[in-house]
């Protein structure tokens, strides 16, 4: 379940709102003024978020280190490329699915 409290609120109830977290696993959204600006999640979802982050990150690297030397005009032109190729197999896909 999602919480949303002010920050006024968040440091009267901090250890209720904790303590949600903890044994409800819910999730406690802080606001100010009607606008989040932080949230308390359970640990072990943080670690999953983390760890999604860190495996998105590393494909970045991985193309980024083998791009190094390519300049910046021949780099664009191969990912449009790409992305033009793709989207054509996305198309075709759906006319067989369909």
């Amino acid at each position: 379940m999602v919480k949303t409290c002010s920050v006024k609120n968040a440091q009267h109830e901090f250890p209720s709102l904790l303590g949600r977290v903890r044994r409800k696993k819910d999730t406690v959204i802080v606001e100010e003024q009607g606008h989040p600006i932080a949230a308390m999640i359970p640990f072990d979802r943080y670690q999953a978020l983390t760890k999604r982050r860190d495996r998105l990150f590393a494909v970045l690297d991985r193309i980024w280190a083998k791009n190094r030397n390519v300049p910046a005009r021949d780099a664009r032109r191969d990912a449009a490329q790409a992305v033009k190729q793709a989207r054509a197999t996305r198309r075709r896909r759906r006319r067989l699915s369909a």
